[in-house]
């Protein structure tokens, strides 16, 4: 087994792995070996590894592939076994597509397959006796059932590899990979079905008539996660502007991004509401590209005159992001965040709960790195001078709350490593190191 995987996922995965054997035999013990139709299962197996070879990666590491279709028929049309079998040489032929094939890998992945495919075809034969499938109330009851099954099941066992390879918790993962991959098996399922009674009624041929569908449902959802990391790529380029304009700050929004993301953690934000925010931060001076540089680099401290100026710059950055989508929230964070829950900050003087609760989020977080970084016209604090500051503040500057939140994760903030510039954008975004599918995963 890999020596690179820590010891809790070799454990897991030769659990899953003697599982799997057990099972599998178990399957084949009870199966009579006579009238197979090969053919059937060749072209079952030549379809799965057809949509299997062009898979859709999703944002947090896992990927997609449609391939769930023709599995899903073939847990309609085939004994248990059977789809095991099939499944499994799926796999097979996959993974020695893979230029660093690596025997764990398979392993892993052989044995959750066949636990999940093995399972969602019990489900099925369990709620529906018919020895083919007719187009009835049960049929559909048992077809959503092992959808069901499948769904959980395989997205469980996958993600808590990910989990234990990659040390990273498990629930948040799981929840992330769910939305991102419930959407694509409810699309897909319906081609399952009719798949199943395609071959039922006009044979192997007739399943030609249903490879269309299944490429365009693919190519849909890998359009849709293209648009979505582009948008993250316009934003790290947005980041990257920022610094150019006013080098003094390089890294400020980076950092800011990090420690909203820590803050709202804290407290209690949903996975994507955390996720929006950093992208917020990461761009929340996009106005001071209209500033003049002789303002952002002044050595000294601003003049009346030159600070009305300077404070249009989140005016001016909530207006160019309020025409994205995306940001129809964000816009507002980043035009309040300057303001104070006393009531005199900028631009519109809100006050208390009146100043959105990312803003408020954001000010103490953006506060702090300005305080504890370099600037032209002072050097840096140090981080417990800073944080008094900061409290000092609350109540008059910032939402008490929030600075309450902000001193219990305040020894995390100061002992973790600050990312490199512009990956905050990314953090959320990239692939995790050990890529998965939502029926393979590779360890």
């Amino acid at each position: 087994m890999d020596e690179k995987l820590p010891l809790s996922a070799k454990i897991y995965i030769a659990i899953i792995t003697a599982t799997a054997v057990a099972f599998i035999s178990h399957l084949a013990i009870s199966f009579t070996w006579n009238n197979i139709k090969w053919l059937d299962m060749a072209v079952f197996l030549l379809l799965i590894f057809s949509f299997d070879a062009f898979p859709v990666k999703m944002p947090k590491g896992g990927v997609v592939a449609v391939s769930f279709a023709p599995m899903l028929a073939s847990v309609f049309l085939f004994h248990p076994i059977i789809v095991v079998i099939i499944v499994l040489l799926s796999d097979f032929l996959s993974w020695l597509r893979q230029k660093n094939k690596r025997p764990v890998q398979y392993l892993f992945n052989a044995s959750q397959l066949a636990l999940t495919l093995g399972c969602t075809a019990l489900v099925y034969n369990y709620y529906y006796q018919g020895s083919l499938p007719k187009l009835d109330l049960q049929f559909i009851g048992a077809a959503v059932a092992a959808v069901f099954v499948f769904l959980v099941l395989n997205s469980l066992l996958v993600t808590l590899v990910i989990s234990l390879v990659d040390q990273v918790r498990f629930w948040p993962l799981w929840l992330s990979n769910l939305k991102w991959s419930i959407p694509n098996y409810i699309g897909t399922a319906p081609l399952g079905i009719l798949i199943a009674f395609i071959y039922l009624n006009l044979g192997l041929w007739g399943l030609i008539l249903f490879l269309f569908p299944l490429i365009l449902a693919r190519y849909s959802f890998q359009a849709y996660i293209d648009i979505r990391q582009s948008f993250l790529d316009a934003i790290e380029t947005l980041s990257l502007a920022i610094e150019a304009k006013d080098p003094y700050t390089r890294g400020h929004s980076t950092r800011v991004a990090d420690y909203v993301g820590t803050l709202a953690k804290e407290l209690k934000w949903s996975d994507d509401r955390v996720e929006r925010l950093q992208y917020v931060a990461v761009v929340h001076d996009l106005g001071k590209v209209a500033v003049p540089e002789s303002i952002l680099k002044k050595p000294d401290r601003l003049n009346e005159e030159e600070f009305q100026e300077m404070k249009t710059h989140a005016e001016i950055g909530a207006t160019i992001m309020a025409n994205t989508k995306y940001f129809d929230e964000g816009a507002d964070i980043i035009r309040h965040h300057h303001e104070r829950w006393d009531g005199t900050g900028y631009p519109a003087r809100l006050r208390g709960e009146e100043i959105p609760m990312g803003a408020r989020i954001l000010a103490v977080a953006d506060s702090f790195d300005a305080m504890t970084s370099d600037r032209p016209y002072r050097k840096a604090l140090g981080f417990d001078v800073a944080l008094q500051e900061i409290l000092k503040g609350a109540g008059t500057q910032y939402d008490p709350a929030v600075v309450e939140a902000f001193v219990r994760i305040y020894p995390q903030l100061v002992g973790q490593a600050v990312p490199a510039p512009a990956e905050a954008a990314k953090k959320e975004a990239a692939p995790a190191k050990t890529t998965t599918t939502l029926h393979s995963a590779k360890a």
